[in-house]
């Protein structure tokens, strides 16, 4: 059918066949010069998008890496207090409630009532039980704890109770002393 309309059109054969040749050479510089050169340019073109995204994102981050740096330098700076360890004279067991208000309020803690426990205060006892009932926020009693750990006497924590109430919680503690 092509060769009837080709005869009609009375193209010589040579011509023909130099039409085709460069037909055929026209594609080939097409398939293999053309076509992977446009995906390859796509391919980084998709690169560079990637690469821009990451940039944005690192942006976008770099603020928040320098303040956890910083907070990573403030955080080796505070280290918690461990003082030698000491005794409370049997003598000066008044004065450990005037020092656990002066905590509390320091860490912005309200105390509601600070007494011993009568059980643990016998003559041969090298400790004594503290109960206390504190009010205030959960973060505040955190600085509770720690300004606490700054009394020389203080032994340890025994007990922890958490009461949460309409407008903050309530916390009793037993505070274990070490007497001499």
């Amino acid at each position: 059918m092509i060769s009837e309309k080709i005869k009609k059109l009375k193209i010589p054969k040579q011509t023909l066949t130099y039409i085709t040749i460069c037909l055929t050479g026209l594609l080939m510089i097409v398939l293999v010069g053309i076509v992977p050169n446009s995906i390859s340019l796509a391919n980084l073109d998709r690169k560079i998008s990637n690469v821009k995204v990451r940039l944005e994102e690192q942006d976008k981050l770099h603020s928040v890496y320098q303040l956890l740096g910083k907070n990573a330098q403030q955080r080796l700076a505070m280290v918690l207090p461990f003082p030698a360890k000491d005794k409370l004279s049997r003598k000066l067991i008044d004065l450990f409630p005037t020092t656990f208000r002066d905590i509390s309020k320091k860490a912005g803690m309200d105390v509601i009532s600070i007494s011993p426990d009568l059980d643990s205060l016998s003559d041969n006892s090298k400790f004594l039980i503290i109960n206390a009932v504190i009010r205030g926020d959960f973060f505040n009693f955190r600085k509770l704890l720690i300004n606490l750990g700054e009394v020389a006497y203080s032994e340890s924590v025994e007990e922890i109770q958490i009461q949460q109430n309409q407008d903050t919680m309530e916390f009793k503690m037993k505070i274990r002393l070490a007497l001499a």
